[in-house]
């Protein structure tokens, strides 16, 4: 297991998961029929605002597609050199492997899990046989 690997698998996650959730915080509590005063006071009415239903769509989204972006990768991935291929050619990973590989990140506590028992593989990228590697100028 390359432990350098990881660590930038970490850090391109944490600032992933930050732009996921401060965008749909952002929209969930200051979009369209919110209300920042359900922070500290939560509503039954936030459930059935546009802002929290945007919330909600741009989280799903952003989970599905985010490694579709910036040249097959997130923009944790851009910051971080990695990228991501497939893990039996070594070929850039398709559209469609890289969708499949984050259908599982709805469940990210037992993705850090697997990540660190299964060398360093998360679930995903078993199931899309795809793997993330350090960025170089060839892929």
């Amino acid at each position: 297991m390359d432990f350098k690997i990881l660590i930038r698998r970490f850090f391109a996650f944490v600032i992933d998961w930050n732009i996921m959730f401060g965008i749909a915080m952002a929209l969930m509590f200051y979009g369209p029929g919110s209300n920042p005063e359900y922070l500290l006071y939560p509503s039954i009415k936030m459930l059935a605002s546009a802002g929290f239903l945007m919330g909600l769509a741009w989280l799903a989204l952003y989970c599905l597609f985010k490694d579709c972006l910036f040249g097959r990768r997130s923009l944790g991935k851009l910051i971080c050199g990695l990228t991501i291929q497939n893990s039996e050619t070594g070929e850039k990973a398709s559209f469609g492997s890289l969708i499949l590989r984050n259908v599982t990140y709805v469940i990210v506590q037992i993705e850090g899990i697997v990540v660190l028992v299964n060398k360093g593989k998360r679930l995903g990228d078993s199931i899309a046989k795809t793997q993330v590697v350090r960025k170089t100028k060839n892929t």
